[in-house]
């Protein structure tokens, strides 16, 4: 009786060592795949350096009408901060992670240009012709866009307290794409920005962040802004004829005035004012 007790305790402390290094060895899986994972990230999510070495105004255009025809003007990771580069055509440059930061760029042609990762901080982009142009993961904090067209851009990234006075953003993409659910940052950051008279017909701002947000007399007919959120933000005169805009947060939202909320869909204006 007693071997065979011996030989059962000792059958139980080897199936316990075995199942707690199954627990060990799975954890240990758990943990490299969440490392991976990270890593896999950190290249969407970190800043990219910029190429020392600043250019001058006369060196953009230089490097631009270098460019061969057909040949998109190469000015990735650039630093051209601070630079006057008004009125200049980019001939839809690629400015991938190029740093812009409190750059003068008003009336300037960035049609169809590449702006993804950008640092556009404080820049000037009033009246700039940014149509089609490809903005993802772009920071525009402050930025002053007044007048500037934006018609059926890409735009992920932050975009808080930037001027929108009058802005056109026909057909523009600014919301969450399902599909891509891992992208970084995964919506457009509205917050606080100013968007008075703009022009969001078609456009895309689906989960989009527009807390106090200032949207008064905006044109936001046949808008995509389901789940979109409109906390504090003043929406006074605004036309949302046909927008989509279930489930999206109003709370303590500035309606007065508003036009067309009979003919939008999902509109709840109980906790708006």
């Amino acid at each position: 009786m007693t071997r065979m007790r011996r030989k059962d305790i000792c059958m139980m402390i080897n199936t316990a060592n075995r199942s707690r290094l199954k627990s060990m060895i799975k954890d240990s899986i758990r943990r490299a795949r969440f490392g991976f994972l990270l890593l896999s990230l950190l290249p969407i999510a970190a800043p990219v350096p910029a190429i020392g070495g600043d250019l001058d105004r006369m060196q953009v255009v230089a490097q631009i009408a270098a460019a061969k025809p057909g040949q998109t003007p190469d000015l990735t990771r650039r630093n051209l901060t601070g630079l006057d580069l008004s009125g200049i055509d980019f001939k839809g440059a690629d400015l991938f992670a190029a740093n812009l930061s409190g750059t003068k760029l008003s009336g300037a042609n960035l049609a169809h240009a590449n702006l993804t990762r950008a640092v556009l901080t404080d820049a000037d982009l009033s009246k700039a012709d940014l149509r089609d142009a490809d903005m993802f993961a772009v920071m525009m904090t402050n930025a002053n866009l007044t007048g500037a067209d934006l018609s059926r851009a890409r735009i992920i990234g932050e975009l808080n307290n930037a001027r929108l006075d009058g802005v056109k953003l026909i057909g523009a993409d600014l919301g969450f794409d399902p599909t891509n659910a891992n992208m970084a940052p995964p919506k457009v950051d509205l917050s606080g920005a100013v968007l008075d008279g703009a022009d969001l017909t078609d456009a895309n701002l689906r989960n989009a962040v527009l807390e106090y947000a200032k949207l008064r007399g905006a044109r936001l007919v046949n808008t995509r802004l389901n789940w979109a959120k409109l906390a504090g933000a003043d929406l006074s005169g605004a036309d949302v004829t046909g927008a989509d805009m279930s489930n999206a947060d109003l709370t303590n939202a500035v309606v007065t005035g508003i036009k067309g909320a009979d003919r939008a869909t999902g509109l709840e204006l109980t906790t708006a004012r």
